[in-house]
């Protein structure tokens, strides 16, 4: 019983915690973007959310090793909390800045990322082992539903309180999080501290050694650059157009329903056509569909492109995680999470601000061309440095 209890209020608390992070994520770009009217500095605040990963992935976990996990998710979600309402009175007084949003920004994506990190322990230590399938399948549900639902609900939000009001409400959400937290208390042994420079290192020499894996490490710092220009510019053609910030968060959302549905094929795909055909040709589509973003469109053609586009992305995002669980071995997986996690953003920040600033320039034309070629250049670069050539769509010869 108590196990189930303790499982319940973590679910609930990361949930809420989820929610609200995905709302402010939504909300504070546009923000930036009334306060001065740059694109530039819009892409400046979704640029500083990959920060905190970038840098501090690959430490947290080593940090959060050194902690009782109930403890750490109490420090993190109250230090959540005071930052939140620090912006809300900020906003509230009329004191807030560029450099104070980009400052909460990277702090709201360190915590978060530091919460489940902490979390995914939390799960093990409030669930019996035999119950673990069930309980990784449910949080994940949980996960992909408030991320496909929360843009609209932030939208929504955002339409009728403003952004004050959804700073006021996300700091709410974080409170109530937080209360939830000092009732959980499994039973739990701290280990002790192991030393971090030998086990980093350990963990690049098998990162370098699985060539494939660095190979699709490459082309995914491409891709998820190419997708961060393309949802900037997305943004800012919706503004252009005169969307509400409802309809912005309805259209983003169409993403998250797109990578929903494609996840019930995705495995299934790739049986069929190999791992390399099933990574290697959504890049190709991802492409097309960004030059095809650049017409002027209605907003239910532009909320259909962005459903396939979360669609084609969440193909490549599937393969590289499954190829990264099936070559690495369970002693060195931590270590090749977080360093691939790392890697894997750190093409996005810069990408975004050019795109802001191309956009600044008059038009978002050349943004999304920029975009589709980083995405030929990745699948180019697959056929050729990789030595993938083009991957055969009608057997799976991987």
């Amino acid at each position: 019983m108590g196990h189930g209890r303790d499982f319940n209020l973590t679910l609930g608390m990361v949930g809420l915690i989820a929610l609200a992070g995905v709302m402010l994520q939504f909300s504070l770009p546009l923000l930036a973007f009334e306060m001065s009217g740059a694109g530039s500095d819009l892409a400046l605040i979704k640029g500083a959310g990959f920060v905190p990963n970038i840098l501090f992935a690959i430490f947290i976990g080593v940090i959060n090793d050194r902690l009782l996990k109930a403890r750490a998710f109490r420090r993190y979600s109250a230090a959540l909390v005071a930052i939140t309402l620090a912006l809300a009175v900020a906003h509230l007084t009329d004191r807030i800045s560029l450099t104070g949003l980009v400052v909460y920004t990277i702090l709201l994506h360190g915590l978060t990322y530091a919460i489940g990190n902490a979390q995914n322990t939390l799960i093990r230590l409030t669930v019996p082992h035999e119950n673990l399938s069930d309980a990784t399948a449910l949080t994940s549900t949980v996960y992909t539903t408030i991320s496909t639902i929360a843009p609209a609900i932030g939208g929504f939000a955002l339409f009728s309180l403003g952004h004050g009001g959804v700073i006021w409400l996300c700091a709410g959400l974080m409170l109530l999080a937080s209360a939830l937290s000092s009732r959980v208390n499994p039973a739990e042994t701290l280990p002790p501290p192991q030393p971090f420079g030998p086990a980093l290192v350990e963990g690049w020499h098998v990162f370098t050694a699985n060539r494939e894996l660095v190979m699709m490490t490459v082309v995914i710092v491409l891709t998820n650059a190419a997708e961060g220009a393309f949802a900037t510019a997305l943004i800012l053609k919706l503004k252009a157009a005169g969307a509400n910030d409802f309809q912005i968060g309805l259209i983003l959302a169409a993403a998250g329903v797109g990578a929903v549905l494609a996840s019930r094929i995705a495995a299934p795909a790739r049986r069929r056509f190999g791992y390399r055909a099933a990574f290697f040709w959504p890049i190709w589509g991802l492409a097309a569909l960004y030059l095809a973003m650049m017409a002027n469109a209605p907003l239910w053609i532009i909320g259909a492109l962005s459903f396939i586009e979360g669609g084609l992305s969440l193909f490549f995002a599937i393969g590289i995680w499954s190829y990264r669980q099936e070559s690495t071995d369970a002693a060195h997986m931590g270590r090749i999470a977080g360093l691939t996690g790392a890697i894997f953003k750190i093409g996005m920040p810069p990408v975004i601000i050019l795109a802001g600033l191309l956009a600044d320039a008059g038009s978002l034309t050349p943004v999304f061309i920029a975009a589709a070629l980083i995405n030929a250049a990745a699948a180019i670069f697959l056929a050729t440095v990789a030595r993938w050539g083009v991957p055969g769509l009608y057997a799976a010869r991987d």
